[in-house]
């Protein structure tokens, strides 16, 4: 319990207990530095001292030994100082460490001294070596695991840039250590460690992380087992000693992939994991909810075998054994067990994170909720772009081509860089690997359009690229065939387009086939001059529209303008805009202001005075776009918007939802637009009359016309990351708007709320009908609202949802952050699902009992009426 320490000249000792000055020894030549003390006999230590060579002191020469008998009541004493005239090198104080007799340091040069600090006739100390590493430029780290055993760290110059790199020496006795650990069994990384009581060693070495036999110092040393096929040596950061026993040692394992698991490992080599994390899962960008049970699956095998089965005989065999098998269903559904996969609550989270290079497999539900179910690891480094395809891009379903989605659990994800591009076909939900490809590009990836019903994987992407070639992934036979196929859906062929960014600039083009295979013919053409992209926003593809119309209070119809084609592209003025500048002007400034009612008397003759015009412009415009023919359907503006905001977008049937922070009033602001085709009035739709009615729709058709829009702004307290919107099976539920706020957490909020036909005047009896009520621009948070309750769910920067068998029922993932959320939620509350405290028994037998008074009594009726015909 002493501390040693010097002003220069004179080396003092403490008592640490109590403050209390030991004792004094006084240097001639000075002491500019006080080294590691030691100890040894009880009642004796040892301190190295010595003179610093460079202005911050880490450099030191002229070594000095001096042996210390110290008592605590009487004080200290000190022997002759020792100098160390044999460490010929300076050394680095930082890096020195001490075992034993010997001590360790590092050169400012990056070499690795090992000297003798025992004492010696001539009051000298040796040095003993210099370790080098026949492949190091420079030793960048070194640490002491024992008395017998040194961890090195060193640069690579096998690799370049240089990599880090990890050997083990070992004390051989006479003063030599001999390595152990290294040469082809090197990790590039710090992934080692050694227990010495076990005589164990864990290091990432040779693909995978292995442990070592460290009972013989020979080299090499012998391997036990693998600790974990999961785990690849490449991506190691560190691997740490937690507890070392006679028996086994404990080891924390964290990698570049941010995963950390606990493994014991016992001296025969059995690894046992205690614990895992993903803490990668931090860095999720995208993700999809597959159905884990109703899938379709569409191989080539069983295409017969479905075309065998629509026979007559056939079809009575299937509806037979669908009869029997009802009351088992019936029976199942009273199970909690299979209710979930009879109901569709049963979802695989695929989730993709860019930074990390990797895809997750993350059941929902079962006794797998939460835990990672299976990974697949992609190309990694900075030139690539990894995105998950799946579904298609349109469908004839429902209206105008929405609801583009597949129940296939194959899932398409593409690695992409100026020249290469690397695909894998997944199940995802087991995540098996059905295919893999390669093929080179002549440039980036600027679009992907998803097509299903290929060959080697049933689903293709369309790849269009900067140079506007354009090629099919996978490119065999039968994936080009479904592109064709796709392409003649619509007579006017398939569209699409690029959100060119640093142009600030949407460009549409339009798929043509050639005899190479596939080409692109552009559009048009949209530029935002003097401004640049924030956000994009697109519809979802899979989304079913219940009802084309609203039908208003007093029995009016409005028709909703639904075009799977629009897309919401958030732009900013790059820089104050001129006054002058026309478009600014025309968004900025008001249509015929109105002059305000002068304030009190004014004297006869004199005009009232002019309300100051506000010189606040518009710095956020909302640009709804088609993509097809380039136009733009309806453009608004907003001032006071902060750059550095996050601008969250959503679009749901023919609602567009956004969200950004006015730096004036400091409070973060919602915008809605609502798109209407047109009205019908009451008396316009009658069983003698009807409206004039267009059965197509096409984005290329001049006499098209644009939507009628409407909007509103609300203002809400806390700032929005992120939204979201439920999704049911028939879209007949009503949508919940799905918010998340900067305090962690997420509410759900009706549509009537938002509705931008809230009057601001008195409520009329027809808006009463309609569930109207009068406007106020603050929009309520009700924590009763909230799917996440009490739970914290940090940084949300995505809402997905996905429907379920039941109607009722909509289920959502929240990511981006630290935490991922799921919930089941009811968006309409339950009305179709019982709970589970329903009397099934009792029911059971209030039907029983019903049929067979039933029963009784016709019998009864039937023979008291042949009495009376006899009577």
């Amino acid at each position: 319990n002493i501390v040693a320490s010097t002003d220069g000249t004179t080396l003092a000792l403490h008592n640490a207990a109590n403050g209390r000055q030991l004792g004094s020894i006084e240097a001639k030549s000075g002491i500019t530095w006080v080294g590691v003390v030691s100890g040894h006999d009880e009642g004796s230590m040892s301190a190295l001292s010595g003179s610093s060579v460079s202005a911050g002191g880490d450099v030191v020469k002229d070594l000095s030994l001096v042996p210390l008998t110290i008592s605590i009541d009487d004080g200290a004493s000190a022997g002759n100082a020792k100098r160390l005239s044999h460490v010929k090198d300076n050394f680095l104080a930082s890096s020195l460490q001490i075992r034993g007799d010997y001590a360790f340091a590092l050169t400012a040069t990056g070499k690795l001294l090992h000297f003798s600090i025992q004492s010696s006739s001539d009051n000298t100390s040796y040095q003993v070596s210099a370790l080098d590493h026949p492949l190091w430029t420079s030793v960048e780290k070194l640490e002491v695991l024992g008395d017998d055993m040194i961890r090195v760290t060193g640069s690579d110059n096998r690799y370049s840039p240089a990599k880090v790199t990890v050997a083990l020496f070992v004390n051989g006795g006479s003063g030599t250590w001999d390595q152990v650990y290294g040469g082809a069994e090197e990790s590039q990384y710090e992934g080692i460690a050694h227990c010495v009581d076990a005589n164990l060693v864990v290091a990432a070495s040779g693909g995978s992380l292995q442990v070592y036999d460290a009972s013989s110092t020979k080299s090499p040393l012998k391997s036990l087992t693998v600790v974990n096929d999961a785990v690849e040596a490449k991506d190691v950061v560190s691997i740490e000693s937690v507890s070392c026993e006679a028996d086994s040692m404990s080891v924390l394992v964290s990698t570049s992939k941010l995963s950390s698991e606990l493994v014991t490992i016992a001296t025969d080599g059995t690894a046992t994991t205690v614990w895992s994390t993903e803490d990668g899962l931090s860095t999720v960008s995208s993700a999809l909810l597959l159905d884990a049970v109703h899938t379709i699956d569409l191989s080539e095998e069983e295409e017969a075998a479905v075309m065998s089965k629509l026979s007559v005989v056939a079809r009575l065999e299937s509806q037979i054994v669908a009869g029997i098998d009802i009351f088992a269903h019936l029976t199942h559904l009273a199970a909690s067990e299979t209710r979930d996969d009879d109901f569709g609550f049963v979802k695989v989270a695929v989730l993709l994170s860019q930074t990390l290079n990797r895809v997750w497999g993350l059941p929902t539900t079962g006794e797998k909720r939460g835990t990672i179910d299976w990974k697949l690891d992609l190309p990694s480094g900075d030139k690539w772009r990894h995105s998950m395809v799946h579904g298609t891009g349109s469908a004839s379903a429902i209206v105008h081509g929405i609801n583009g989605g597949t129940h296939s659990p194959d899932v398409l994800v593409l690695s992409s860089k100026a020249d290469e591009t690397v695909w894998s076909c997944v199940d995802g939900r087991t995540g098996e690997v059905e295919a893999t490809g390669a093929s080179a590009s002549s440039s980036p990836v600027a679009q992907i359009v998803p097509v299903f019903g290929g060959g080697s994987c049933r689903q293709v992407a369309v790849l269009i690229h900067e140079d506007q070639t354009v090629s099919v992934v996978p490119d065999d036979a039968k994936s080009m065939a479904a592109v064709a196929k796709e392409m003649k859906k619509s007579q006017n062929g398939l569209y699409n387009h690029i959100v060119n960014r640093e142009t600030n600039a949407l460009e549409t083009f339009t798929l043509l086939g050639s005899d190479d295979g596939f080409a692109v013919q552009r559009v048009a053409h949209t530029g935002f001059t003097g401004e640049n992209i924030m956000q994009v926003g697109y519809p979802r593809r899979d989304e079913v529209v219940q009802s084309p119309s609203n039908v208003l209070g007093d029995d009016s119809i409005l028709l909703k303008y639904l075009n799977p084609h629009i897309a919401v592209i958030i732009t900013m003025a790059e820089t104050k805009q001129d006054k002058d500048d026309p478009l600014i002007a025309a968004l900025g400034a008001k249509s015929n202001p109105a002059k305000r009612k002068p304030m009190g008397a004014t004297p006869p003759g004199d005009a009232p005075a002019e309300p100051a015009a506000s010189e606040d412009e518009p710095n956020l415009f909302v640009n709804v776009v088609d993509t097809v023919s380039g136009r733009i359907l309806h453009r608004v503006s907003h001032a006071n918007a902060a750059a550095d905001s996050k601008m969250p977008t959503l679009i749901t049937e023919n609602w567009i939802i956004y969200a950004f922070f006015n730096a004036k009033s400091r409070r973060t602001e919602l915008g809605v637009l609502t798109l209407y085709e047109g009205m019908i009035d009451k008396a316009g739709l009658t069983a003698f009359t009807s409206p004039e009615q267009v059965t197509s729709f096409s984005s290329l058709d001049p006499r098209e016309s644009k939507p009628v829009v409407l909007s509103k702004t609300y203002a809400i307290v806390k700032p929005v990351t992120a939204l979201g919107v439920t999704s049911t099976r028939a879209g007949i539920s009503t949508r919940q708007i799905l918010i998340a706020s900067a305090d962690d957490r997420i509410t759900s909020v009706s549509r009537h709320l938002l509705e931008p036909r809230r009057p601001t005047g008195k409520v009329k009896d027809t808006e009463k009908a309609e569930g109207l009520f009068q406007y106020t621009p603050l929009v309520p948070l009700i924590s009763m609202s909230s799917p996440s309750y009490n739970q914290t769910v940090q940084q949300v920067s995505t809402i997905v949802s996905a429907p379920t068998a039941l109607e009722s029922q909509s289920l959502i993932l929240a990511f981006g952050g630290p935490d991922i959320f799921f919930s089941r939620v009811s968006p309409s509350k339950g009305f179709d699902l019982l709970p589970d405290t329903f009397n099934r028994a009792l029911l059971s037998i209030v039907v029983v009992a019903l049929v067979s008074v039933v029963i009784v009594v016709r019998n009864r009726s039937q023979k008291k009426t042949v009495m009376n015909g006899w009577a």
